[in-house]
């Protein structure tokens, strides 16, 4: 419990930090550059408007214009009158018309034959560092001014916004000031030609432009944010793109434009008119399709909007908090799954459900910040995996400390990854075999050792019994002289406790001429086991403070098991008769009868087990009583 809380705590600590360091990020800006390059890839998003037609100056056209880059004003006209007898409702020209002509008349009439042909003009900012709201401007070229009062013509401004990081054009400005006027961009004089709006503009609120009962959302200095769509720049039957060579030969279906959107321009590279987008970072994107898709983004209403730094941050905060439980609760293969699933998921199937959902509400018009996103799944990753190993560590170390004196390193290991050390350490009340086993005779041989021959010898006698005990799953407890105390089923459970203590006992008696023959390297005389064990619940604790501690276990089980060591002679394993029902394979075995023990109000039914010759430990004599004084 206390080590699941932790790792939450972990958790909810490192997302904290993670969200305060994304909200601090993006108040600053930092990464605003890397957003909008990873924004871009989400593109084309918008839906396509079908009442948008781009009739193309191409290279066919070009061709047929014996490579004039630029039609010649009288082709110009042309291509007007051609669009009015198709029934074009509104015609966009990206060109500026400046600058006399001889044929400068044939077009003009060619406007005021027009239903509402829009001309295009360039402008110059005045003041753009620190103008916030519309943008004003100074004319800089634009068309003659007998274009410009032709009919109902309406003169836009053909300005793009470049940012100034790239050069990608993301936005336009809806609308410049000229001090006498609102001048409209080409895609917003379109819309309120289409719409039958004339005049001034007047309805402008600070977050946005209303166009007849259609209101468009603007960022700042009046900038709507370009949602590009697909299927303005296809060419083919029935799609967006026709080119000019087709209308001036008369080859063109005048269905094609019928109460349609026509906007005319260049999209040729060489002719100059080519931009940076999000959609072509070539070079090569054509300015006119520029201002289609700013017309298609309000026709479609799909308008792009960034979501607030408060919802990216948490955001952001949620992928690290769910990143670090992964990493934290489950195995790393299966936390690299899980960032994989958040960021990549099945390469050709579907993306990562993070880039999924950023993909989905970018389709319906909110902007995410994916970079503060992905670097919340990393760092959480990075910094979950770091948490883990210094806790692992520390975990291992601890188990190592309490435990690895006393059980083998496999079960150290089970106890680390079992998630249940604290209650080991604390206490618990566990069902266990244990035995108590003790050289015969070691007191008498002692005497006549020297220290470091007895040192030797104890050595010998600890290392043989450890390995037996620890490959039956045992843990030795302690050392007490000649005497070894060992535990099965603590720290952690194992099958059948009672059979893994009796073979354990068995094996050992089996296995003294191995102690004897290393004792006679020595001149060591043979020594001789007495085991006595029990089976029943004990209390097992790290018990003690301070620099003194140790894992123990307490009880009346441990009480009896140490009086049956004192029963057993050389040789012998003695337990008693209740343990029996528990084994599997029994030995052969005697009865020792109902032995009376110390401490005990009733005698126990004991049993012995013999490997090998039995030599009964001859009884301890009472001390004799102390002399009386004599009297005087």
């Amino acid at each position: 419990m206390h080590k699941t809380l932790r790792r939450l705590l972990y958790a909810l600590a490192v997302a904290a930090v993670i969200t305060a360091l994304t909200a601090a990020g993006l108040s600053a800006g930092t990464f605003d550059g890397f957003q909008r390059r990873a924004s871009d890839n989400l593109f084309p998003s918008a839906a396509t408007d079908k009442r948008i037609v781009v009739l193309a100056v191409d290279a066919k056209t070009i061709r047929l214009l014996d490579n004039q880059v630029t039609p010649p004003r009288d082709a110009q006209a042309l291509i007007g009158r051609q669009l009015t007898a198709a029934g074009a409702a509104v015609v966009v020209w990206d060109f500026v018309f400046s600058g006399a002509k001889d044929e400068d008349l044939d077009f003009a009439t060619a406007l005021a034959e027009m239903r509402a042909p829009i001309l295009g003009a360039s402008y110059k900012s005045t003041h753009p560092a620190t103008d916030d709201d519309v943008l004003d401007v100074t004319f800089l070229q634009g068309p003659e001014p007998y274009f410009a009062e032709a009919g109902n013509t309406q003169v836009a401004h053909v300005n793009v916004t470049n940012d100034p990081s790239d050069g990608v054009i993301r936005s336009l400005s809806l609308i410049y000031d000229d001090g006498r006027n609102f001048i409209p961009s080409l895609a917003l004089a379109a819309l309120r030609a289409f719409n039958g709006e004339t005049g001034p503009i007047t309805r402008i609120a600070p977050d946005g432009v209303q166009i007849g009962d259609r209101f468009i959302p603007t960022e700042g200095r009046h900038s709507l944010r370009i949602n590009f769509a697909a299927g303005l720049d296809e060419v083919g039957k029935d799609r967006a793109i026709v080119s000019a060579a087709d209308v001036i030969t008369g080859s063109a279906n005048p269905a094609r434009f019928r109460n349609k959107i026509v906007f005319v321009g260049t999209t040729e590279p060489i002719a100059g008119d080519a931009k940076l987008a999000p959609v072509d970072k070539s070079n090569t994107f054509p300015g006119v399709l520029i201002h289609a898709n700013a017309l298609n983004t309000m026709l479609t209403n799909s308008y792009l909007e960034p979501v607030s730094d408060t919802e990216n941050a948490v955001t952001a905060g949620l992928l690290a908090l769910l990143v670090m439980l992964s990493v934290l609760f489950f195995p790393v293969w299966a936390a690299i799954l899980v960032v994989f699933a958040l960021i990549v998921g099945i390469p050709t199937v579907f993306p990562g459900a993070y880039l999924a959902v950023a993909v989905i509400r970018f389709d319906h018009g909110d902007i995410m910040n994916i970079i503060y996103g992905l670097l919340a799944i990393v760092l959480a990753f990075i910094g979950g995996l770091a948490i883990k190993y210094v806790t692992e560590t520390r975990q291992r170390r601890r188990v190592s400390s309490l435990f690895a004196q006393y059980v083998p390193e496999e079960v150290a290991r089970q106890l680390e990854e079992s998630g249940a050390l604290d209650s080991h350490i604390e206490g618990e009340r566990v069902d266990v075999g244990l035995f108590f086993c003790d050289l015969r005779g070691f007191t008498s041989l002692s005497a006549t050792l020297e220290p470091t021959e007895v040192r030797a010898m104890l050595n010998h006698f600890y290392d043989l019994l450890t390995e037996i005990i620890h490959s039956h799953r045992g843990t030795v407890l302690k050392f007490v002289g000649d005497e070894v105390f060992a535990v099965f089923g603590a720290p952690l459970p194992i099958p059948n406790n009672a059979q893994a203590t009796l073979d354990c006992a068995i094996e050992i008696q089996a296995r003294a001429t191995e102690l004897d023959a290393l004792l006679a390297d020595l001149n060591i005389p043979p020594v001789k086991f007495g085991i006595g064990m029990n089976v029943g619940d004990v209390v097992a604790a790290h018990i003690g403070g301070g620099r003194r501690r140790q894992y123990d276990i307490v009880g009346d089980t441990v009480n009896l098991g140490s009086r049956l060591c004192s029963q057993a002679g050389k040789g012998e394993i003695v337990l008693p008769e209740k343990m029996i029902e528990r084994l599997v394979n029994v030995p052969p075995m005697e009865s020792m009868g109902a032995v009376a023990l110390k401490g005990l109000e009733e005698p126990v039914p004991l049993f012995k087990v013999v490997v090998g010759e039995s030599e009964p430990r001859q009884p301890t004599p009472s001390p004799a009583p102390a002399p009386t004084a004599a009297p005087t």
